[in-house]
């Protein structure tokens, strides 16, 4: 394992330690947290959007009903019952009943409907508060993180400038595996051979292994995926 990497992942640690002093690295998971909850209060007020959608044209078409019936009742109004014979008048009686009836179950669904109707707009609100709200907390977490950035930058520039130069010194495949094992998350990335077992997981090395680990001077370990090398101190 070339002392040259160790060393890059040295200085690594160095930068990791600053962000987390600083709190960057919190305020990144809460800033993550933040956006997570603005994405999915903005897709509940998709969902809203699209139900209100369809209560609007249930609501037209009730609305279209009651119309009728409405306009029925008033012609019931102007009929003359009195030159109306038994029969008609028990028929008439039927027909306006069952309409008082069906305008009655008509405009309780209007009231239903409209019920749902302020229901959405109070969810809609809520959501677009809670969206708001984790807007104000990121703008505030980001002015305060830009601050705490501002006075350890100097150190960090520092640290970044002798990682480059490091960079020329390293072999360029091991260093690619390495910046690509510590993008998906694992960190350290490079870890000593323990008593035949990987230094960060303990998952002990089969003899194929070890002879692999002396042959190429590196062993990706098969559980943890971390660089695996002999520490010759």
């Amino acid at each position: 394992m070339s002392s040259k990497l160790l060393e890059y992942q040295e200085l690594d640690k160095k930068l990791k330690n600053i962000r987390k002093e600083t709190g960057t690295l919190d305020d990144q998971k809460v800033l993550q947290t933040l956006n997570n909850t603005i994405k999915d209060a903005q897709g509940k007020i998709k969902e809203l959007e699209e139900a209100s959608k369809q209560l609007v044209v249930a609501l037209n078409k009730l609305m279209g009903v009651q119309k009728k019936g409405i306009a029925y009742v008033q012609k019931c109004k102007d009929t003359d019952i009195e030159k109306m014979s038994g029969e008609e008048l028990a028929d008439f009686d039927a027909k306006t009943t069952q309409t008082a009836k069906q305008l009655a179950e008509l405009d309780a669904r209007i009231l239903a409907h409209n019920n749902e109707v302020k229901k959405i707009v109070m969810d809609y609100r809520a959501y677009r508060k809670i969206i708001l709200d984790a807007k104000d907390k990121k703008e505030v977490i980001k002015n305060a993180s830009a601050d705490k950035l501002a006075k350890a930058q100097p150190q960090i520039d520092a640290i970044k400038k002798d990682m480059l130069a490091l960079e020329k010194d390293i072999d360029a495949s091991k260093l690619t595996r390495y910046k690509a094992l510590k993008a998906d998350g694992i960190f350290p990335v490079i870890v000593p051979l323990t008593e035949k077992k990987c230094g960060y997981c303990r998952v002990e090395l089969s003899k194929s292994a070890l002879d692999t680990l002396k042959t190429n001077g590196v062993y990706e370990c098969e559980n943890c995926r971390r660089l695996i090398y002999v520490d010759k101190d």
